[in-house]
């Protein structure tokens, strides 16, 4: 099998609507890391404290 990247020519160049599009997802995908990372591993109590705060209101909906 040849690989397909060494037969692109370098002398084209990408569309910048295409660059955008990439460098938009590429942001979206480091933005959902960070708020991961916020919430997950540096501050893991805001997620039990939003589960038990959901099961409080539950309970006292009841």
């Amino acid at each position: 099998m040849s690989n397909p990247f060494k037969r692109m020519q370098t002398t084209q160049e990408v569309s910048s609507i295409l660059k955008n599009k990439i460098l938009d997802d590429i942001k979206m995908i480091k933005y959902s890391l960070d708020i991961s990372d916020l919430f997950l591993m540096k501050y893991p109590s805001t997620v039990s404290d939003c589960f038990i705060r959901e099961e409080i209101s539950r309970k006292f909906k009841k």
